[in-house]
């Protein structure tokens, strides 16, 4: 069991996934210099109510650590942090600081055998391809991994404009396996 500052949003970042963030919240600026001076990252969780600006979200349970990648003061005056997400969690509690920060005690889910590469995880490869392209230069990867099942899940899960419920109900089941079949269930529809 570990003990993270959250960072509650209305999207998600998995393993190996890239979130470029502005802050402006004291209390998140704050959390920033803090990972700086330990060394440690954050935890990032999809938000089950409330906005991310508003003192009184609640986060849904799973989410996933990250460690601050880059870092850059804006032309718009505000820090610009790139996260990149490293392992997924269990939120088993959390609470509100005074100063409206989250934190909460975690617990790592273990890391996932690879999944296999099928018919479907090839079509939503190739979906995935799309969305990216779409998505350059805001969000790039250097390192394409197009051929990998298990990161093909994880950037659709990060990139598809799902409800949070929605989301919640694919994060939540146990296999990446699982996740990519009901992804291919939903036939994604991706305009040329």
């Amino acid at each position: 069991m570990t003990e993270l500052p959250l960072f509650p949003l209305s999207s998600v970042v998995m393993p190996d996934g890239i979130l470029p963030l502005r802050l402006f919240e004291r209390r998140y600026l704050d959390m920033v210099t803090d990972c700086f001076r330990s060394g440690s990252g954050f935890g990032v969780c999809l938000l089950k109510s409330g906005h991310e600006t508003s003192g009184s979200s609640e986060p849904y349970l799973r989410g996933t650590s990250v460690s601050i990648v880059d870092f850059d003061q804006g032309t718009d005056g505000l820090l610009h942090i790139t996260a990149k997400g490293e392992q997924e969690f269990q939120l088993l509690n959390h609470w509100q600081q005074d100063d409206g920060l989250f934190r909460g005690k975690v617990s790592y889910l273990p890391a996932q055998p690879s999944t296999t590469m099928t018919a479907d995880a090839e079509v939503l490869a190739h979906k995935l391809e799309l969305i990216l392209s779409y998505m350059e230069p805001s969000i790039e990867y250097a390192n394409k991994q197009l051929d990998n099942a298990d990161w093909v899940c994880h950037r659709l899960l990060e990139l598809l404009p799902l409800d949070p419920p929605s989301k919640m109900e694919i994060l939540e089941l146990p296999t990446n396996a699982e996740r990519l079949e009901a992804l291919a269930s939903m036939r994604i529809e991706i305009s040329q």
